[in-house]
């Protein structure tokens, strides 16, 4: 199942530039990163062209599915993982010779970069006058911005999380062009990170500080980034850096208040939180009664907290309950949101100030989310209180599982935490067997597709 819902229009004349690789993953015998697009195409002419084909609302939506679904924050019953399919049933218990079978995690995301590709390769070709600068300028960040978000949630996937060895350890294939003949190999992952990071910090310098859609990236989403990037790899330095000069752009949090008495959040459009919307494709469960909430989880908030209303609903069994708390709503749809918002970006920083022995700026960020989550009619807000910086660091990372679920986060969040020797093991339990995923295991790296394997030649992840 996939959410299509049509962000933006564009002329027809750039739905066939747009459409061809995607029919092309549906029909072609070869893989995406081979596949060659139609030579008849008509070739954009204008930045109004490009700027169509980055408005494709593919983009927003081709991250990869499985990054929520082999995470901890649910759980199947038996009869619900029983019905589902031969690939989903090995995903969700790790088994080592899982391997997706679907467009949404693979092909998909390498969609996306042939298009961004695609754009900064006719970019040097379109005549423009000094006033046409800024256009220029927005439509090259945009681009830089989109590969590097796709070059990053495939990483998380396919590779394995950014440590020591990150330059022997394999990356993900960065496609820098849209020339189909260019060869596929694996990188590093140190060739991975440097290529999201440089991609990125371009963007921040040509990216306006507002976008006219929440589609469309600006200076806090390219900045909240490199943020997220830069967490993953542990560098709290540099994440604190980037979280900062993000919240400059952009600090508004929204008071889940005001949402009463629906307890709904609101149109994407309306949430000032969001500086970029991305979705992920949605798993067969997403977001109904039989894809259930880890009832420790959800325990956990506490009864003021409004969070425990508007992300959860009750499930078919009693003392169940599922996941209803995306900040993608579009009437009656939603989605796993995995882009830029601001209680995302707090959190990152409240974290970073925590590990920097800053226990006082740490909490006041971290405070500063709860208290737009927590019922107004308690007087006062209790304010998180810390004993030292170590505490409070355990406090935000509570908060950050609570605030930031089905964001896409988490399944990063456990690679990192495991590397610091956070000793963290999953476990499913299906039809009375018990199945778990070890810190540091193999199996926390996907398989790349077989077909994509036998087709390209690259190297396969190891078991």
């Amino acid at each position: 199942m996939r959410y299509k819902k049509t962000l933006h229009k564009f002329p027809k004349l750039i739905l066939l530039i747009l459409l061809i690789p995607f029919i092309l993953v549906l029909t072609s015998c070869k893989k995406y990163l081979d596949k060659k697009p139609s030579q008849n195409l008509a070739v954009p002419s204008s930045l109004a062209d490009l700027q169509a084909i980055l408005d494709n609302e593919h983009t927003n939506y081709s991250s990869p599915a499985d990054l929520e679904f082999v995470a901890d924050n649910y759980y199947l019953t038996s009869s619900s993982w029983n019905s589902s399919s031969f690939s989903y049933r090995n995903s969700y218990i790790w088994d080592a010779q899982a391997t997706i079978t679907t467009s949404n995690v693979w092909d998909l995301p390498y969609q996306a970069i042939y298009q961004a590709n695609f754009v900064m390769d006719q970019l040097p070709g379109i005549s423009i006058s000094e006033s046409d600068r800024n256009s220029y300028n927005n439509i090259k960040g945009t681009a830089l911005f989109y590969r590097s978000f796709m070059f990053y949630q495939l990483a998380q996937l396919f590779c394995k999380p950014y440590s020591s060895s990150a330059n022997s350890d394999l990356g993900i294939v960065l496609r820098l062009t849209s020339t189909i003949t260019a060869p596929s190999r694996r990188s590093t992952v140190q060739e991975t990170y440097n290529q999201v990071i440089t991609d990125l910090k371009a963007a921040a310098t040509l990216l306006p500080s507002t976008s006219l859609f929440v589609t469309r990236p600006n200076k806090a989403a390219a900045y909240g980034m490199l943020a997220r990037v830069y967490l993953s790899m542990r560098d709290y330095t540099n994440a604190s850096t980037y979280a900062n000069l993000s919240l400059v752009e952009n600090s508004s949090l929204l008071d889940y208040n005001s949402l009463a008495p629906s307890f709904l959040l609101p149109y994407f459009k309306n949430n000032p939180e969001i500086s970029f919307l991305s979705y992920e494709g949605a798993d067969l469960f997403v977001g109904t009664s039989q894809e259930l909430i880890d009832s420790f989880l959800y325990q956990s908030y506490n009864t003021d907290d409004l969070r425990k209303t508007v992300y959860f609903a009750p499930g078919s069994g009693a003392g169940t309950y599922y996941w209803r708390g995306s900040y993608y709503n579009y009437g009656s749809t939603s989605a796993i949101f995995d882009g830029i918002a601001t209680d995302e970006i707090y959190l990152i920083r409240a974290e970073c100030y925590a590990r920097n022995a800053n226990k006082d700026s740490a909490l006041a960020d971290l405070n500063a989310v709860i208290q737009k989550r927590w019922k107004n009619t308690v007087v006062p807000y209790p304010s998180i209180t810390a004993l030292d910086a170590n505490d409070a660091l355990n406090k935000i990372l509570s908060e950050r599982r609570k605030e930031l679920l089905y964001r896409g986060l988490r399944w990063s969040d456990l690679r990192r935490f495991n590397l610091d020797g956070g000793n963290i093991t999953l476990k499913r339990i299906v039809n009375g067997t018990t199945y778990i995923l070890p810190p540091n295991d193999l199996r926390w790296v996907l398989l790349i597709p077989i077909d994509e394997i036998t087709r390209s030649g690259i190297q396969q992840n190891p078991r």
